[in-house]
């Protein structure tokens, strides 16, 4: 809440009534502020214990003082014997979701799942930072930029847990995605397949000459990678942790089609690509965070499972993150400008800081991290 007070001081700076640009960033601003006050005040009572009990999806978890918070509290003597006699043949993809979750009525927390099993919560990230960096710098992108990155980034992620399951096919302690990814492993096989051919005649037919050489260049260090961590797990997250990767490869990925179009380049593009790089690393590091005692279990290597001592820093990244996206907000508001980008950089991170101190369903928080990507759909909606 002092995040959002400080930019309710921020946007206070007068603007002439008669010039239609400052009508419109006053329009916006009025709206924009509003709107993220909003999103804040909704998400804060989405993830009360209250709502969570109703509507989130409900994992005994592991320990045992955890067993008793999650004792189906909220359900009747007469719903949970029904919910028992539910046969867990008749459930294929909830017993590998969720092998122990109550039958407590969550269609919403099982649709965020499924998105997430299916990979492709990530892809709608990238094409949303896409639109929003396009906006930015004022450049066209065509339908099929956004058909390539979004097939692209789905074969990223869906490639590397399907590796994940060869590599660890018995691991008794595995995530929802992984244990999907490994129950239905061929048919994402077939899948993934069909759609890196379709990708690929798309790349050849649609790309230039040189956005082919560089986005075969990037995808080739991408599969070296992936093979090195198939073969040289410890090795090669040692060399450059996974949670580093994601990030370099999402901020890549989403300025390929910017930096394609623009002659030259300036400190803008450095500004939003390590920004950009900044807030998917600390997505992932929340994310790792969360499910360190899984990781550590299965056997996973992540950055957090090699360094335990610092995952009590991720807090402090996320505010002193949010703090400095403010004092670049304010002054970008002060001789104004229309910051859509710092704001949704605000936004996501305040999110993420929220869910990493709520005590939300820990099976449920990395789909909702990748939700809070989301946030420059609200504020490119509002400007249009």
């Amino acid at each position: 809440m002092f995040a959002l007070y400080s930019i309710r001081i921020f946007v206070s700076v007068s603007t002439s009534d008669n010039n239609p640009d400052s009508i419109r960033f006053d329009t916006f601003k009025h709206y924009g502020i509003r709107s993220l006050s909003a999103l804040i005040v909704l998400l804060q009572t989405l993830i009360s214990k209250r709502i969570i009990n109703f509507v989130v999806l409900l994992m005994p978890l592991v320990r045992k003082n955890n067993q008793k918070s999650f004792s189906y509290q909220m359900l009747s003597k007469f719903t949970h014997r029904t919910a028992q006699k539910v046969s867990a043949e008749r459930l294929p993809y909830y017993r590998a979701v969720s092998p122990h979750c109550s039958q407590v009525s969550q269609f919403p927390a099982k649709i965020l799942l499924l998105v997430n099993s299916l990979s492709l919560d990530a892809p709608f990230v990238a094409i949303t930072w896409l639109w929003c960096f396009s906006t930015r710098y004022s450049t066209k992108v065509e339908i099929h930029d956004y058909f390539i990155l979004f097939s692209v980034t789905w074969l990223a992620y869906l490639g590397d847990r399907l590796l994940d399951s060869l590599r660890l096919p018995d691991a008794p302690e595995r995530t929802p995605r992984h244990r999907f990814t490994r129950e239905f492993f061929w048919p994402l096989l077939i899948c993934w397949g069909l759609v890196a051919l379709i990708s690929t005649i798309c790349l050849f037919e649609l790309l230039t000459k040189i956005e082919l050489v560089w986005g075969f260049g990037l995808l080739f260090v991408l599969a070296i990678y992936f093979l090195s961590c198939f073969y040289i797990p410890k090795f090669a997250r040692g060399l450059l942790p996974r949670e580093l990767l994601v990030g370099m490869f999402f901020s890549l990925a989403t300025h390929f089609f910017i930096w394609s179009q623009v002659q030259s380049w300036d400190n803008g593009f450095i500004w939003t690509f390590n920004c950009f790089l900044f807030l998917c690393t600390l997505n992932c590091l929340c994310i790792s965070r969360w499910e360190y005692q899984t990781d550590r279990q299965a056997g996973e290597v992540s950055f957090f499972t090699r360094h335990p001592d610092l995952m009590i820093q991720v807090p402090y990244f996320l505010t002193g993150f949010i703090m400095f996206q403010l004092c670049i907000c304010s002054y970008a508001i002060a001789i104004n400008l229309v910051p859509v980008f710092e704001i949704s950089m605000i936004s996501s991170s305040l999110i993420l800081l929220i869910l990493d101190r709520r005590s939300i369903n820990h099976q449920l928080k990395p789909v909702l991290a990748d939700c809070a990507l989301l946030t420059p759909c609200l504020y490119l909606s509002l400007r249009i």
